[in-house]
This record gives C-alpha cells, structure tokens and sequence, in this order.
C-alpha cells in the first residue's frame, strides 16, 4: 500500500472545523478567550474538581499557530485515510479515546506528582500518536511521510515514541509529554482490539508455556513441517 493525499472526510472535517474554531476564539477573544481556554484544556487539577469534561475537549485547543497548522495537517493525512477505511463513526470514537485515555492516565501521575498536576495540556497531539499507532499495527507495510520522507508504518511506532521520549529526556519538561506518550500506547491497544478479556487470556497461555517449559515440555502451535524423523513434534510431549 503506498501514501496518497486522502480526501477530506467527514469526520476529519468536523473536528477540523471544531478545532479551528475553539483555537482561533480562544486567541482573539482576549479575557473571554482565556476563560473559554479554562474550560476547554485539560488541568488535572481541575479535573479533580468536577471539570470532568476536559479529557474529551482539550484536544480542540492549539493556541500556537504553527503548532494549529500541524494539528490540521496530521488530521487530515492520518485521519482522513483511517476513517475511509473504518467508517466515521469508529473513526470519530478512536480519536476521542486515544486523546482521553491520553489524559486520564496523565491524571494518574498527577496524584504523585505536583507538576503534572499543575500543568495544563493542550492539543490533539495524544490523538495524532494514537492514529500513527493504528497505521503501525493495521497497515505496517503502508507509507507515510516524515517530515516529507516516505516511511513505512510500522516503523513509526518506535520513531514516534523515541521522538517524545527524546522531547521528555532534552526539554526538561517530561511532564509536559506524558499525553502522547500514553496517546500512542492506547492506539496500539485499540487498534490491535485489545479487550480486558484478551489481555487475560494471554496472561494465560504465558503462565501455562512457562509452567511446561519448567517441566522440560514443549508447546508447539500451529502445523510444523515433518522433518528429521522428529514427527511427534506436532504434539505436546
């Protein structure tokens, strides 16, 4: 599969729309702008203090232009593709969970840390890393562009997470970045359709392989060729 300039779609168009919008009132609005900004970003501090809304409504919030032309053009060449291929309403639900699974994990390192607590998170960048985690695990072998250079997807999971951890580790500010980074491991849980269930019966099938491995057994899965007079090796033995 190779990168092409996707459509506009419709949900792309919408939260496009939203967050133009909220960004450029919050900028021109002045005192009624910040107020708006107040009730919009997510503050853990707030959140814990009934602004429970936040974690759904922060990623409308780019105030910085640069930082707004950025946020429209990594929705429109990420998201536009991923809604043609889910439909709008999966689309519209991954973005919003990515971006508030994002924030609510932030939440908890907020009950540790006074930083964290005090700082107000902005920007749909949490969603963005959860759209490049779904390129990476649906459609590792399909292009996108870094910076103008033609990546394959599945490589962009481990370059997105060292770009931030590098962000965490250089600006002195990790708090700062603890949105994304959890952003990005929700997309990889969605997108792979992780369920509590699933996760479970892994942990499962782990305990049992290493409880046989203890007793000097072997499991072997799926069907393995018979070769070297060693045909018993389908089976458990």
């Amino acid at each position: 599969m190779q990168f092409g300039v996707p459509p506009l779609t419709r949900g792309v168009k919408w939260l496009g729309a939203v967050t133009l919008a909220v960004s450029i009132l919050v900028a021109v609005l002045g005192d009624s702008g910040a107020a708006m900004a107040r009730l919009v970003m997510f503050l853990p501090a707030d959140f814990a203090h009934g602004y429970l809304w936040t974690p759904l409504t922060y990623t409308f919030l780019n105030p910085d232009p640069i930082s707004l032309l950025f946020a429209l053009l990594g929705l429109w060449l990420l998201g536009a593709a991923l809604e043609q291929s889910w439909g709008t309403p999966r689309f519209v639900f991954f973005y919003f969970a990515t971006g508030a699974l994002g924030a609510l994990a932030t939440g908890l390192i907020a009950l540790v840390s006074l930083k964290v607590r005090g700082h107000a998170y902005y920007g749909n960048w949490s969603s963005l890393e959860g759209l490049i985690a779904a390129f990476a695990v649906l459609m590792p072998e399909a292009q996108i562009f870094l910076y103008f250079l033609p990546v394959q997807a599945k490589w962009m999971l481990p370059i997105s997470a060292g770009i931030t951890v590098l962000f965490m580790l250089m600006t002195q500010a990790w708090w700062a970045y603890l949105p994304q980074l959890f952003g990005l491991g929700a997309g990889v849980l969605l997108a792979g359709r992780a369920t509590p269930q699933n996760l479970f019966l892994r942990l499962r099938v782990w305990w049992i392989d290493r409880r046989l491995r203890k007793g000097r057994l072997r499991v072997v899965r799926g069907e393995e060729p018979l070769s070297g007079g060693r045909g018993s090796d389908k089976y458990l033995h």
